[in-house]
């Protein structure tokens, strides 16, 4: 019976110091004062934006994208980064979403989509000129 209760003992002993350890000083830190809490950015929830990415294809797709049309798109983060650039699909018939090809850059889930000015357009086209002919 002595054994029983030095091993009794010993796991108290040893669940008190390991519960002890998770409330050191890098355990939560209760701060006073006043901060600036900056407001997070609005996502207008009707903007065309990125719902499927396959990488493998470099391909996305595309919500509320129909009014796109068939042209280079500019990908940007929530930040207003641009992350990548798209080449549009044609429309399929009947199908809410838009298809486009990843050109350049990492596109992610929930990125919006805006059309690229008609310089960057111009510029764009100079570049991918041999995508039409390719596929």
């Amino acid at each position: 019976m002595r054994t029983y209760s030095q091993f009794l003992i010993s796991c108290s002993c040893l669940l008190a110091i390991t519960f002890t350890g998770c409330g050191g000083p890098n355990g939560v830190r209760i701060t006073e004062g006043h901060h600036e809490l900056t407001a997070a950015p609005v996502i207008n929830h009707n903007a065309p934006m990125i719902v499927h990415i396959d990488l493998f294809e470099r391909l996305a797709t595309i919500r509320n994208g129909v009014a796109l049309g068939d042209q280079f798109l500019i990908v940007t983060n929530y930040a207003g980064v641009e992350t990548a650039v798209l080449k549009a699909r044609p429309l399929r018939i009947g199908s809410p979403l838009l298809t486009a090809d990843i050109l350049e850059g990492d596109p992610k889930i929930n990125n919006t989509i805006s059309t690229a000015d008609a310089a960057r357009s111009m510029e764009l086209e100079k570049i991918y000129s041999t995508l039409g002919e390719g596929n």
